[in-house]
């Protein structure tokens, strides 16, 4: 029995969860009833309810169900009118995670759907964690008996944040007060929509439909308490999954009429996760590294473009090189056949210009493949020139991602044998030496730790240039504790070594992973990265391997 009917994405959610599960048991072969009685859109005829109830009484007492289940808004005309119509059959009474309007009984079990006080504070805490310069947030709720008693739980815990951040309640506005409410927010405020059923006007609505028009006019961004209204432009929030709470329905459901218990999660679990759409969040400004460990990001950039624009640009250009050269060939084709044409008609008496035509002829030829030679040759020189780094004459980023992605292929396709491990070197205090004897001793310094890395690396090793004063070393075929070795050797070499700065010997500090099954090559990078960090926390010039 619900209270609101499928045209709400909420409900149609749940059913499509609970019949799912239901409907796939071996067990029973169950039929279902659905009721969808709209109490909130009647709240101000008094006979709807009990004319209802009536009807309810008459239909099931015929057909006695098995199982029932009941929201919250339903749960006084269930209690007053029905509960001796479905005495001794096991009932699910949807409630907030407080246990408000409980019905006692034996034959009852409470479990938590709707959205509580507890859920909205979340998701404040949220805003105030994402956007920490919001100063107004506007709570969306609805006029209906359930979102005015949401409204006053809210109201009370709003309080705590009142030094922080005012927040606005809507439940006495008409929904076209609403629209012009939210449309005149500034940017830097939020809007924290929890549903509006029902306007101030007395007028039903769909919440779904209420936040979607939110979203198509405001300029500041919607946080939601329900995952099904993200998509739309909603940044998200702490949110709740309906399919998820049918399908545990569903299973609570199936162990009544089993006669056990409800087993599985509880009764009073939680059915929200923080979720959020990526493309709102860059609309924003809000940074993924802030959400809260375990967060959902949905609608990611998974497109072709975003992976692979930079070899289509190069497919482009090779792909224009190459017309222009298939032109030229054309164009002296034709060139070749007027002069066979000419030649021809010239006759015998004219063999020498017909010598001198050839000759000319075959110079063409020559120049067309010596500039077919040198664009070859400066193809090459711009491939190497893009994979190098102009400083220290070493491989640079891009061309050690591309033999990153490389080890990692063979790692997977060959086994345990093709390991490889990632090592980041990073040059101890290099910005003291920048400082105080200037960027060209810096730059000497760089260019003679490449040349003692390089010289002390193995033959198929990889020594590139990361970033700044950042190396990545990958050392394929070897262990963790082969690579340790290596590793001291190459810091003991760095730090005994005569570099170009001039001063005190100058360290390292190195930090080294190795691949593991399931891991993707930013994960190693990763690993080997925090390495580096805990050396440098430990005091720098060693080798740690993580």
């Amino acid at each position: 029995m619900h209270n609101l009917n499928q045209d709400h994405p909420a409900v149609a959610q749940f059913d499509r969860g609970l019949l799912e599960t239901l409907r796939a048991s071996q067990q029973f072969d169950v039929r279902i009833a659905a009721e969808y009685l709209n109490v909130t859109s009647f709240e101000a005829l008094p006979a709807y309810i009990p004319d209802t109830a009536r009807y309810l009484a008459m239909k099931y007492t015929y057909w006695q169900p098995d199982a029932v289940f009941a929201d919250r808004a339903v749960t006084g005309l269930y209690a007053t009118y029905l509960r001796e119509v479905f005495r001794n059959v096991p009932c699910f009474i949807a409630q907030d995670r407080g246990g408000e309007g409980v019905v006692a009984g034996s034959d009852f079990k409470t479990i938590s759907w709707t959205t509580a006080a507890a859920d909205i504070e979340k998701n404040l805490e949220l805003i105030l964690r994402l956007r920490p310069q919001t100063k107004k947030v506007l709570v969306v709720l609805g006029a209906s008996e359930e979102e005015r008693r949401l409204g006053a739980e809210i109201a009370k815990g709003a309080v705590r944040y009142a030094d922080r951040v005012a927040c606005e309640l809507t439940t006495g506005l008409s929904r076209a007060a609403l629209l012009q409410q939210t449309a005149a927010l500034p940017p830097e405020a939020a809007i924290l929509y929890i549903r509006f059923a029902l306007d101030s006007d007395g007028v039903s609505h769909v919440p779904a439909q209420v936040a979607s028009a939110i979203l198509q006019q405001a300029a500041a961004p919607v946080f939601v308490v329900a995952q099904h209204l993200i998509g739309d432009g909603a940044v998200g929030g702490y949110a709740a999954s309906f399919e998820l709470f049918g399908r545990r329905t569903a299973l609570w459901i199936l162990d009544a009429l089993d006669g056990r218990e409800p087993s599985g999660e509880s009764l009073t679990a939680s059915i929200s996760a923080y979720a959020f759409d990526q493309r709102a969040l860059r609309r924003f400004g809000i940074a993924e590294a802030a959400l809260p460990v375990g967060s959902t990001v949905l609608f990611q950039d998974d497109s072709l473009w975003g992976h692979y624009k930079y070899y289509i640009i190069s497919a482009v250009a090779v792909l224009i090189a190459e017309t222009f050269l298939i032109l030229g060939l054309v164009v002296n084709r034709l060139r070749r056949r007027r002069a066979e044409l000419a030649l021809a008609a010239l006759n015998a008496s004219l063999e020498g210009r017909v010598l001198e035509r050839t000759r000319e002829l075959h110079e063409a030829n020559e120049q067309l493949h010596d500039a077919t030679e040198e664009l070859e040759a400066l193809n090459r020189n711009l491939d190497q020139l893009s994979r190098t780094d102009s400083l220290t004459g070493l491989p640079n980023r891009r061309h050690a991602e591309e033999a990153l992605q490389d080890a990692l292929l063979r790692f997977y396709r060959y086994g345990a044998g093709q390991g490889f491990v990632v090592a980041m070197v990073d040059i101890d205090f290099f910005k003291q030496v920048n400082d105080l004897q200037g960027h060209a001793m810096g730059d000497a310094l760089l260019r003679d730790i490449a040349r003692v890395m390089t010289a002390g690396v193995r033959h198929g090793d990889l020594v590139s240039r990361w970033g700044g004063e950042e190396f990545l070393l990958l050392l394929p075929g070897t262990d963790l504790d082969g690579a340790g070795r290596l590793l001291e050797r190459i810091r003991a070499s760095v730090g005994s070594a005569p570099l170009g700065c001039g001063a005190a010997a100058v360290t390292v500090t190195i930090g080294a992973s190795v691949i593991a099954p399931g891991e993707a090559v930013e994960d190693v990078v990763r690993r080997a990265d925090a390495a580096l960090y805990r050396g440098k926390e430990q005091g720098r010039n060693q080798v740690v391997l993580g």
